[in-house]
């Protein structure tokens, strides 16, 4: 199987599994919280995630196809459960955000070296869903080793979170936690130009 596949197809699937990671997250501060079993409701309405070895997994005649739909499995679950921990409590939001934020301090940490604005960018896209590869839902407008400037051409997330009656504000909410979390631990912020547009930037120079 493994001849089929390319580094894109494990990229792909790497970035799925992450998003899962945060997925079950969300589920165990649910039942330990609140008492709600969110995996078995949104197994039932999404299918249950595969977490095997890509090769062991993948459907070799529909390699697209297959992973398109584990990325909507992973889109529709995130939506569906921060949707229905907001519902239950509007204060959830920012237990969420206080969760995303810390996972994005131990993505930093787990590198154990300073990045450049560049290098962080690609940690940011290569942790975070953003459809399939074909999408180029972002856009790098400039870069330089101290700063770099991207947009987002277009919201992939958006109709997984309108399909659960959500909030896709919600969404970018816990995302950008996740990104101020890593980049503080970096020495570097995120400044918003227009509402598609933003500038990643060093704070200062470190060797």
């Amino acid at each position: 199987m493994s001849a089929f596949l390319g580094p894109i197809h494990y990229w792909l699937y790497n970035k799925i599994q992450m998003q899962q990671d945060l997925v079950e997250e969300i589920m165990l501060l649910a039942e330990q919280k609140w008492g709600f079993n969110l995996a078995e409701e949104a197994d039932e309405c999404y299918g249950k995630a595969e977490r095997r070895p890509l090769e062991q997994v993948i459907d070799g005649t529909n390699i697209h196809g297959w992973l398109q739909e584990q990325v909507s499995n992973a889109e529709y679950k995130l939506a569906f459960c921060v949707t229905k921990l907001i519902k239950n409590d509007k204060n959830t939001l920012e237990v969420l955000r206080v969760i995303f934020e810390s996972k994005g301090r131990d993505k930093a940490r787990a590198i154990e070296t300073s990045l450049k604005a560049n290098e962080l960018y690609k940690v940011i896209t290569d942790s975070w869903l953003d459809g399939m590869p074909c999408d180029h839902a972002y856009l790098v407008i400039e870069q330089g080793e101290e700063s770099i400037t991207f947009r987002r051409n277009s919201c992939v997330h958006e109709s997984y979170w309108k399909a659960v009656e959500g909030n896709i504000d919600d969404y970018y909410d816990l995302r950008n936690a996740w990104i101020k979390g890593l980049l503080e631990e970096q020495k570097a912020k995120l400044n918003k130009i227009d509402e598609v547009t933003y500038k990643l930037e060093k704070e200062e120079r470190y060797e």
